[in-house]
């Protein structure tokens, strides 16, 4: 009876003790799945954090493409602008050019125009008074003439005959130097005309020398060869800026492209989890890993001491 009852009190011992050992393990389970829970829910953070690096990183993929396009239409807008530029600086440094030319040549035509005016003129001052002269005189020859007629009928007829003679001589004579004085008053007449021709077209071609400068746009009839090389030099540092903004974008687009987080194990080992646009790639550290396929497919790698 004695020994009944001592293996009945060892088997209680031996129950109890299986009993504490039970709730130990089932502890040490629950505590293990705790810590799993934790992982995943870590690793499912640091996955959406990697897909957010992603997206970001894609966004500014794109961003970059988008900048790059803009910047090659910029550039290819800012050459077309240089070569328009120094073609109007040529264009307006000829301009100028022309009209200094054709002002300095109006000028010295004008005043030879002038002179010559005022000579022509004097010119035909002195031939109308001449002319008015000659009118005078012939006037008051021929008058004399008839005079001497009447007076001389009773002088023989050969006489008569000789001073008629010398008198329509001096009449002839008067007559061609009538008509050379006619001659000259119109090609007087002539020369001041050309002049005057000379004159309008003058006029004309500064007139198309304005229409031509008139042609461009006013923004730039107003501007002089200072405020273009301004308008240059704005757009050099605006190309500028757009480079260095570029620069800036690639340095942002090289730092997302690595995202790492540090995973600490409950046995006190910390490993790396290295992700690069989405995709887990290891969690690494010192010491051995061993991997586990999960049921999402994803390849996931734990300590040797099961608790990360």
């Amino acid at each position: 009876m004695e020994e009944y009852l001592a293996n009945v009190k060892t088997l209680r011992s031996y129950m109890n003790d299986l009993e504490e050992e039970a709730t130990k393990q089932s502890a040490e389970e629950q505590r293990q799945r705790t810590a799993i829970d934790a992982h995943d829910a870590d690793l499912t953070q640091v996955r959406a954090q990697t897909k957010q690096a992603s997206e970001e990183a894609e966004q500014l993929s794109k961003t970059r493409a988008q900048v790059c396009i803009e910047m090659s239409e910029k550039q290819g807008r800012i050459a077309a602008l240089e070569i328009e530029c120094a073609t109007l600086k040529q264009t307006l440094e000829l301009l100028h050019q022309e009209i200094v030319s054709t002002s300095s040549k109006l000028t010295e035509k004008r005043l030879f125009y002038t002179k010559t005016i005022e000579r022509l003129t004097v010119k035909l001052q002195e031939q109308q008074e001449w002319l008015g002269a000659f009118k005078l005189k012939v006037e008051a020859s021929q008058s004399k003439q008839n005079l001497l007629q009447g007076q001389s009928h009773g002088i023989n007829s050969c006489g008569s005959l000789d001073k008629g003679n010398d008198m329509g001589s001096k009449q002839g004579e008067l007559r061609i130097q009538l008509e050379s004085t006619k001659l000259k008053i119109e090609e007087i007449k002539a020369t001041q005309s050309a002049l005057l021709l000379e004159i309008n077209k003058s006029k004309q071609t500064i007139e198309q020398e304005k229409n031509s400068i008139s042609g461009f746009p006013a923004p730039l009839q107003q501007m002089d060869m200072k405020s273009l090389e301004a308008e240059h030099k704005a757009l050099e540092a605006d190309k500028a800026g757009e480079v260095e903004y570029f620069q800036s974008l690639e340095e942002r687009i090289n730092e997302m492209k690595g995202v790492s987080d540090a995973v600490k194990c409950l046995c006190g080992l910390e490993y790396k989890l290295i992700t690069s646009y989405g995709d887990v790639l290891n969690i690494g550290g010192v010491y051995p890993l061993k991997e586990v396929i999960t049921n999402d497919m994803h390849k996931r790698e734990y300590c040797e001491c099961k608790r990360l």
